[in-house]
């Protein structure tokens, strides 16, 4: 148990997944109360507010993780200047970027009356700030408190009014308090706690030192121009069904995502942990054990969970609907759940380029596969068909997963049947509402067998460290 203690941080783990979990039971009771009490047009741009503040996952420029990863060995004084700095460098960046971020939104939703873009401002600024600062925690190790206001500025801020549309008198709300403006108000109250609890180790009589902000330049750049096509991959769809679509559709796709994204919360616990601890590794036989349990540990227990407790989970989602669920809602949610399957994955590979300053080649990646996937996004979106589109991102997303794990290989134990194990995961979950009966169960039996398989071979190769 020290072994696995050592390489896998379980318990920090625990720490970085329990505000996701929340945020499930959260999004399971809001979403219906939403549906039922407002409009789609208002729900619709209550939606796409929130999703104007994911550029900030662009917009922070990777400050907070690359100071994570810099701090990492470091004396506590040397520690506290890269901190200060970092700050600071993401303070200023805040005000820029956003500023520069919502003039282009004001002219491209111009006609969108219900979205105030003084307050997109202000929730960009915060959350810049706030990613930033997370970041440094984790990279410190504070867990406990990273997850505590990470439940207040994802979880609490995007379902929290909805009971006071529940409980209260929602035309009255409706007009002398914007459902956005108490997200904001939520964010703001998480963005303050986190820096009451990172001022101990910056505030030391520490300066500004521009050496110290150039040396994130490098690898920020990648990290960032990486983040800036996740913006464009994760993002652009439900930009352009928003403007060309339905509100009707855009929220059932919208929606098939949300749910379905939720499996990401424990990657990016993993991922969370991961980073600091690969960092630390110089040796990459260390490197090599870390990321390998971490990974199957993600890839093992979530295929068999996802596998023996698919029918639970479509009686679960018809229950919880109830009245607003509908096929193309249903079909969306499998895609986008296998899509993000293998985005966990791509992710905690991710963490080992990221750790080894080798983003460059990630980002090279993905530079090539963005032109022909706008390309075919235009033109599906022409067709009006939502599930052609779904399908076109879990492809990108299988592409980007077989590249980035080829080029890191080396690092990956029992490589050949690990990248065999997801495609086949993939083909079963593909086919599950064309097949049925015999064929089913044996597909499911053959993927149990290949995971027992990789279960067995893990155990075998740290067997003795595990005694």
């Amino acid at each position: 148990m020290d072994f696995l203690s050592k390489q896998i941080n379980l318990k920090n783990i625990f720490f970085s997944t329990l505000p996701g979990l929340i945020s499930i039971v959260l999004t399971f009771i809001s979403i219906p109360i939403y549906l039922k009490f407002l409009s789609p047009s208002y729900y619709s741009s209550f939606l796409i507010s929130h999703i104007f503040m994911s550029l900030s996952l662009v917009f922070n420029f990777n400050i907070g993780k690359v100071a994570s990863i810099k701090i990492q060995n470091k004396l506590k004084i040397n520690r506290n200047k890269i901190i200060i700095n970092a700050i600071y460098l993401s303070l200023i960046i805040s005000l820029l970027v956003s500023s520069v971020a919502v003039f282009f939104l004001n002219i491209i939703f111009n006609n969108e009356n219900e979205i105030n873009f003084k307050l997109i401002f202000l929730g960009l600024v915060i959350s810049i700030l706030f990613i930033n600062a997370e970041a440094i925690l984790k990279g410190l190790g504070k867990f406990k408190i990273t997850a505590f206001t990470n439940l207040i500025f994802y979880g609490i801020s995007i379902s929290g009014p909805s009971f006071l549309i529940f409980f209260l008198d929602y035309n009255s709300i409706n007009y002398s308090f914007d459902l956005f403006t108490i997200s904001i108000i939520f964010k703001i109250i998480s963005l303050i706690i986190i820096i009451f609890f990172i001022k101990v180790n910056f505030f030391v009589n520490n300066k500004i030192n521009k050496n110290i902000i150039f040396s994130f330049k490098n690898q920020s750049l990648w990290m960032t121009l990486s983040n800036a096509y996740n913006q464009i991959f994760d993002y652009m769809d439900k930009y352009l069904i928003k403007l060309f679509l339905s509100p009707v559709i855009f929220i059932n796709y919208t929606i098939s995502q949300q749910i379905a994204s939720k499996l990401s919360i424990f990657s990016n616990a993993i991922t969370s942990v991961l980073l600091p601890r690969l960092a630390k590794e110089k040796k990459n036989i260390n490197k090599t054990k870390v990321l390998n349990l971490n990974l199957y540990l993600f890839f093992i227990s979530f295929s068999i969970f996802l596998i023996l407790f698919e029918t639970l989970f479509d009686n679960l989602l018809i229950w919880w609907l109830k009245n607003s669920f509908n096929d193309d809602l249903y079909n969306l949610f499998n895609i986008f759940l296998a899509l993000t399957f293998i985005a966990c994955q791509s992710n905690i590979i991710i963490s080992l380029y990221e750790a080894n300053e080798i983003t460059k080649k990630n980002s090279i990646f993905e530079s090539i596969i963005i032109l022909p996937f706008i390309i075919l996004l235009f033109k599906i979106i022409n067709l009006e068909n939502v599930i052609l589109i779904c399908y076109l991102i879990l492809a990108k997303e299988l592409i980007l997963f077989i590249i980035r794990l080829y080029f890191v290989k080396n690092f990956i134990l029992f490589f050949n049947l690990y990248i065999f194990s997801v495609i086949f995961f993939i083909i079963l979950w593909s086919l599950k509402g064309f097949v049925f009966g015999n064929i089913v169960i044996t597909l499911k039996i053959i993927f149990l067998l290949l995971i027992s398989a990789l279960f067995y071979l893990i155990y075998e190769k740290y067997s003795k460290s595990l005694k």
